[in-house]
């Protein structure tokens, strides 16, 4: 597995960290008591912003060092947020036309597979289970 792959998995799966935090910041069904909580959403989708910027730089492995634990749970979520899109997906096709033949996800597939085998290698190898 390249560091490229690494790096490019981990990013995804902070991107998807990132969007999961900045939905639920403008969710309308929250009624946040003060604005510091959404200040701390945002300091915190800030702090992934910034390693997603450091896993860029030529040595990201400090970065990942630094990070291991937030980075091996923001990418058991991104596979399983994979996962769950792809099931959803299956099923609304499913429910409005059950007559077509179910739909086939190598792309989605092949990235779920890279990202366990990085699960694998970065997270459980090294002392960091995935939640």
């Amino acid at each position: 597995m390249s560091g490229e792959n690494v790096k490019l998995i981990f990013k995804r799966a902070l991107s998807h960290y990132v969007s999961i935090l900045d939905n639920l910041k403008n969710d309308k069904e929250i009624e946040f008591s003060s604005d510091i909580f959404r200040d701390d959403i945002q300091l915190n989708m800030t702090k992934l912003n910034d390693i997603i910027r450091d896993l860029d730089s030529y040595d990201a492995l400090p970065t990942v060092g630094q990070n291991r634990e937030l980075l091996c749970s923001a990418l058991q979520s991104y596979i399983e947020g994979l996962e769950n899109m792809k099931e959803r997906i299956k099923s609304k096709l499913q429910t409005s036309e059950p007559s077509l033949p179910t739909i086939k996800f190598m792309k989605v597939d092949a990235e779920i597979e890279i990202a366990k085998r990085i699960q694998t290698s970065s997270c459980i190898e090294q002392g960091r289970p995935t939640p």
